[in-house]
């Protein structure tokens, strides 16, 4: 009895210091978008912690899910870059990304209670959107001419004084009309359409979390307040994807409000909202255009990205084993070669992206080892195998497995039209995830985190 008593007190403070850091992690996810480099700086910490705690399991776990091969293979690309240096350089949106992976996939407390913590987190991801969202909304209606004339009028003169009010009023037209991006909120990002990148992926996590509380009465009679903001902070979600005049949201937003409909058809109240929803966001479209753009094929057959597009086929054509390099397309491209355009920084296609500045075995590499995460996920979904309770607790879990799903589905989506991971946010809550969808489909894992065969 003598040694329990003295390890007892070790495992409790060990308990304690993982709690800790999980809260930690959870913070700095909530933090990212707000403050990116804070929040980064976070997760760069506890990684270090993890891989000094953990450092085996995870590099076992990569190994296990092919990453090794694909780092081999960018570092192979890397070595026939156009420019080698920027072909390294680059790596750093990648490689960091895949321990990052595998340290969230092994994070003990998830390991043990996968369907829990996840859910926690994409409520807490939710709720926390409220500012951002609500800020998109504020700064989209400032951006009509008459209020926009009618503002900057109004902070001309707190523009000529020389008291603090001067710097607020130069701060407050630096975010909202300036860069320029025509009418489309950007909010805390950069780009509008880093934003609307970052909410399709809280979309996908809310109809997640809102499907879980239909099944979930206790929620509704003790917490209707909680249930109730979950659905504003959702509402909130969707009209600043519109917000953002990105036409690649809109569409995903419009696809995943469709999946959702189909998989909560027995609630007859839910279908009427959604399709409510959906109308109002189409009747949006049409009345407003996307991001002031009226609707009309120009927005396709003119779209510069269909010649971008033909520039990274060709090469590929020329070098489709190893690649061009990473930022080929930027270094090979011809001013003015597009329309308006003086420089292009990437494919706006993720597989495109990938095959032509590093081959296509690098690009079907990760084809087969994200997606052999995704297919499991989406198996597990349809299988209805995602734990052994009761009928209640089957459908909450599966219903936040969709909104994973969902949200990773959504990268997939977007990446058909744009490459997001140059922004750290979006590619670490991307990788994010898949470790989570990993999780949440191999519930049944050693204490290493590895899966277990059933």
């Amino acid at each position: 009895m003598g040694p329990i008593e003295t390890n007892e007190p070790e495992r409790t403070m060990a308990s304690n210091a993982v709690s800790q850091r999980e809260r930690i992690g959870l913070l700095s996810l909530i933090v990212l978008p707000y403050a990116s480099y804070v929040g980064l700086s976070i997760m760069l910490g506890l990684l270090i912690v993890a891989m000094k705690e953990r450092g085996g399991q995870v590099w076992a776990l990569c190994g296990q899910r092919g990453f090794g091969w694909l780092t081999a293979g960018l570092l192979l690309s890397a070595s026939f870059a156009l420019d080698r240096g920027d072909g390294f350089l680059q790596l750093a949106n990648f490689l960091p990304f895949f321990l990052f992976f595998g340290v969230l996939a092994t994070v003990p407390g998830v390991v043990q209670q996968p369907f829990i913590k996840l859910e926690s987190l994409a409520r807490s991801l939710l709720l926390t959107s409220l500012p951002m969202t609500i800020w998109a909304v504020v700064e989209f209606g400032l951006k009509f001419d008459a209020i926009a004339s009618t503002v900057q009028s109004a902070l001309r003169p707190a523009l000529q004084s020389t008291n603090h009010s001067s710097a607020l009023a130069s701060w407050l037209i630096n975010q909202i009309y300036e860069p320029d991006f025509g009418h489309r909120a950007r909010s805390v990002f950069g780009h509008p359409n880093d934003l609307s990148a970052y909410l399709v992926i809280l979309l996908g996590l809310g109809l997640g979390v809102v499907i879980k509380s239909l099944t979930d009465k206790k929620l509704w009679h003790y917490e209707r307040t909680k249930a109730v903001l979950q659905v504003v902070a959702l509402g909130f979600v969707a009209a600043a994807i519109f917000c953002t005049g990105s036409r690649n949201g809109v569409l995903i937003a419009l696809f995943l409000g469709a999946i959702t409909l189909y998989n909560t058809r027995q609630y007859k109240w839910v279908m009427l909202t959604g399709l409510a929803g959906s109308g109002a966001i189409v009747a949006a479209v049409l009345s407003f255009g996307i991001g002031g753009r009226s609707l009309s094929w120009a927005l396709v057959t003119q779209d510069p990205r269909v010649g971008i597009w033909r520039l990274a086929t060709e090469m590929i054509k020329q070098r489709p084993w190893f690649g061009w390099g990473f930022s080929g397309l930027r270094r090979l491209y011809e001013p003015g070669s597009i329309p308006d355009y003086d420089v292009v920084f990437h494919a706006h296609n993720i597989w495109l992206f990938l095959a032509s500045e590093a081959g296509i075995p690098v690009m079907l590499g990760f084809c087969i080892v994200v997606g052999s995460i995704y297919y499991r996920g989406v198996r597990a979904f349809i299988e209805r195998s995602v734990s052994n309770g009761d009928a209640e607790q089957r459908h909450g879990e599966r219903a936040i497995l969709l909104g994973y799903l969902l949200a990773f589905g959504s990268c997939l989506l977007f990446g058909l039209f744009d490459v997001t991971l140059f922004d750290a946010r979006n590619n670490a809550l991307s990788w994010g995830l898949l470790a989570s969808i990993y999780q949440l489909s191999w519930p049944h894992k050693n204490e290493t985190g590895l899966p277990l065969e059933r």
